[in-house]
């Protein structure tokens, strides 16, 4: 008999929550050992706890290959290390249909059929372990976990095939890209939603900086919006809040026109690219949106840089946007602090200054 369960909301109101400066993780780490990531990320963001991603453990737990298991389970994509849509392959059509049939099980409820959207047993290492961490770690005074995965455009841009096109620009393998993404954000929001938490999912889409570029004239504003609003949408079934992270300047107002609730930017290296919206800015967090600063570098610049300076350079941006007519009051209340990117690829010792420096500028700004 088929096993269906209800979806599990929290008790968060996206439209009225207020974070505060709460800090948190981008999600990749450079650790070997699941568990002196954790050891760090509940030091450094016990308030928001992320799962750490361990690209360093092999093409499983890499950006790409994390989310890639039920295309490699119904043959659509070969192999983690490597991965190609298997179109030349004379049963193409018979491995579409596996997918297809999985893929509309799972979205109909069923959860053993969504269970095969989740993680491979080794690209999950990280997942489970905080999955297991949290149930006997101290979490009194936890306000929410995050979880993240990749977005379409960075995933369809990275798999490409024997002429190095990328599998985005055809429209059958971006639509299988789209809905194996969007099922993961379900199923990943429903694991994370047990532990009773409010449950932030990022997706980090960092060529969205490619929209707009002479060279990326075919990516269209529609179509990059609903594929969002797509895996939003299953994040939102289970009751979390979808996020956004890139880490570099866009045209911010392609989130702010989604179902978006949180976006993620590097506001140390492209501050320029928000300022210059601020009008739009001021209306997304008006409908409830929250923007999250990527304000701590994850380069070596970091070891010039202390809490007195970033918090400097944070409250000189603040001034900024509330100049330009965003309502500072708003912006402060609806605020979250993270490194400016991802640190799966930086050394240890950068890494815990990284973490350090964010856990400072949390306390300073709280």
């Amino acid at each position: 008999m088929v096993r269906k369960e209800e979806n599990k909301s929290s008790d968060l109101n996206p439209k009225t929550w207020e974070p505060h400066f709460l800090a948190t993780g981008i999600g990749s780490l450079p650790h070997s050992d699941p568990e002196a990531a954790l050891d760090l990320i509940w030091q450094s963001v016990p308030t928001a706890p992320h799962w750490p991603q361990l690209p360093n453990l092999g093409a499983e737990s890499s950006f790409i290959g994390q989310f890639l298991r039920p295309l490699i389970e119904t043959g659509v994509i070969g192999g983690f290390a490597s991965p190609r849509f298997q179109v030349e392959a004379p049963d193409w059509p018979e491995r579409m249909a596996r997918f297809y049939e999985l893929y509309l099980r799972a979205e109909s409820g069923e959860i053993e059929a969504l269970d095969a959207f989740g993680f491979t047993p080794k690209g999950g290492i990280g997942f489970e372990s905080f999955c297991a961490d949290i149930e006997h770690r101290d979490t009194q005074g936890v306000l929410l976990v995050k979880g993240q995965l990749s977005g379409p455009l960075t995933v369809g841009m990275q798999i490409t095939d024997a002429n190095r096109r990328a599998s985005y620009y055809d429209e059958i393998q971006r639509d299988l890209l789209v809905k194996a993404l969007a099922m993961h954000g379900e199923w990943q929001t429903r694991r994370l939603a047990r532990f009773g938490y409010p449950v932030l999912i990022s997706i980090d889409e960092p060529e969205l900086y490619a929209y707009g570029a002479s060279t990326h004239v075919t990516l269209g504003r529609e179509s990059l919006i609903a594929h969002i609003n797509e895996i939003s949408d299953g994040i939102l079934r289970q009751g979390g809040i979808p996020g956004v992270h890139v880490c570099a300047g866009t045209d911010w107002t392609l989130l702010f026109d989604s179902k978006v609730r949180v976006v993620n930017f590097d506001a140390y290296e492209y501050m320029t690219s928000m300022i210059v919206l601020a009008e739009s800015l001021n209306d997304f967090l008006e409908q409830g949106g929250i923007l999250s600063w990527g304000i701590v570098p994850t380069s070596a610049k970091a070891f010039g840089e202390t809490v007195e300076s970033l918090q400097e350079c944070l409250e000189g941006n603040i001034q900024e946007l509330v100049k330009r007519g965003v309502n500072e009051a708003r912006l402060r209340a609806q605020s979250i602090l993270t490194p400016s990117c991802g640190i799966g690829t930086l050394e240890l010792d950068l890494t815990e200054r990284i973490y350090a420096l964010l856990q400072g500028l949390a306390l300073k700004m709280s």
